[in-house]
This record gives C-alpha cells, structure tokens and sequence, in this order.
C-alpha cells in the first residue's frame, strides 16, 4: 500500500514521495512534500492506540512534518486522530475505499461524519491539490472536509455562537429580572414575617387580657351570687320581721278587747 501511495501521491502532483525514509530521529512511514509543506502518512493494519498515535504525531511534527495523515480500520479512533478509516488493505485493483473520516455538511451548514464511501484514490488527489484539510469539529473529534465545507461550518458555528451569545444576553436579562423579583419578595416576606410577628404579639397581649377579663368575670359572677344571697337574706328577715310585728300587734289587740270586757 505504501509503494502504491508514493506512485499515486507523484502521480498527483507531489514534489517527492518515499517509503520508510528516515526524518531526524524518527522513520516515517511514507514522507511526501510539495512546495515548502512536509507531509507524512502513517499505515496501521491493525487498532491504533490513541495515546501511542498521538505520541507518534507529536515526535513527527517536532522533527518537521507540517500534518500527519493515518490510515487504520474503522474505530472509534478515527475522529480522534488525523486519520481515515480503510475498510480493506489488501483489496483487488488497489481500489482502498474510505469509511471513515470524512465529514460533510448538513442543511445547517455544519458539518457532520459522512456516511459516504470515497476511494482513496480520490482522496489522495485532493489532499494533494490543497481542497482538502482537516480540522476539528467539535471538543473531542474531528474529521477531513473540503475548504469550502470548512469555510461554511465555520460561518455556521459563528452564527450558532451569535445566537447562543444572544439568548445569554436574553437569559442574564431575565435572571436580573428574576433576581429583582426575588430580592422584591424577599423584602414582602421579611415585612410580613415582621407583621406576623407583631400579630402575635398582639395575640399574646389579647390572649393575657382575655385571661384577665376571664377572671374578672368570675369574681364578678362570685360577687352577683353572694349579693343575690344577701338579697335574699335580706327578705327572709324582712318577712319574719313583719310577721313578728303582725303577731305583736295581734296579741296588743287582743288585750286590748280583753280589757274592755
């Protein structure tokens, strides 16, 4: 595969292509370049590491490489490295076919994982002819597109930022609004627990006047009834004093009648 990248990556317009070639201390898979550009193409048959792929691309780039292309299986690697996914890598015609790590965009405009199948052969070429780069899409993966693809995600993403930035603008506005209002209900709390408070309060000193009247009440009732008592004391005695003078009067009179008989 790697002999065959060389011819196709001469073939396309590269400067100079070679297998194996050795780049201070490091040998690269195949190392190609056009103009003052380097670039270098890693072949993995097998699942890559994303720690040891990464380390790779780190040392490759220190001694010169301007980008670092990966070709491996499909998996979940791809997007997280610069890389394509091979379904095949032994196919019949070289015909390597690219599953995976290629993005396109949507009616949106952003773009997102292609789930079309692309020759290598055509990738080769437009990588070579500048119409290709990779990029990141979002936080942890990214993908190859066309420029003009880069360029549309990108307006895309500024617009999507603008609106985000907007409705912040529209949420903090409304959070102060909120914040107000709180603070506002706050302050209708903190009067009513103080009138609640003092209600009672109110209530305590009705409560202890109350009592009192209570009691006031039973002394009264207390007094009414010995009063009533007396009252009627008062009568008894009055009626057996007139019965007392009824009787005197009787026994006078009837001396009397019995003396002028």
């Amino acid at each position: 595969m790697k002999y065959w990248l060389r011819g196709w990556l001469l073939a396309c317009g590269a400067d100079d292509a070679e297998v194996d070639r050795s780049l201070g201390a490091q040998t690269a898979g195949l190392l190609w370049h056009r103009d003052s550009r380097l670039y270098a193409i890693e072949v993995r048959s097998a699942p890559v590491s994303l720690e040891q792929a990464r380390e790779r691309t780190a040392r490759l780039r220190a001694v010169g490489c301007d980008e670092v292309l990966w070709l491996c299986p499909p998996g979940y690697w791809v997007p997280r490295i610069q890389a394509l996914a091979v379904d095949d890598f032994a196919p019949d015609g070289c015909g390597y076919q690219v599953t995976a790590g290629l993005l396109e965009t949507t009616h949106s405009g952003l773009l997102t994982p292609s789930a079309r199948t692309r020759t290598l052969r055509e990738f080769i070429e437009d990588w070579v002819a500048g119409r290709v780069a990779w990029g990141i899409r979002d936080e942890d993966t990214g993908g190859w597109a066309t420029v003009t693809d880069w360029e549309q995600h990108t307006s895309a993403q500024a617009a999507v930022i603008a609106q985000q930035r907007r409705e912040l603008v529209h949420q903090r506005t409304a959070l102060a609004l909120a914040r107000k209002a709180t603070r506002k209900k706050d302050r209708q709390l903190d009067r009513l627990q103080r009138d609640l408070a003092e209600a009672e309060e109110v209530a305590q000193r009705l409560a202890v006047t109350r009592r009192r009247l209570d009691d006031h009440n039973r002394v009264d009732a207390g007094l009414r009834y010995a009063i009533e008592r007396e009252r009627v004391a008062v009568r008894h005695w009055q009626l057996i004093t007139w019965f007392a003078v009824f009787i005197v009067v009787t026994f006078i009179m009837a001396a009397m009648i019995m003396a002028q008989r």
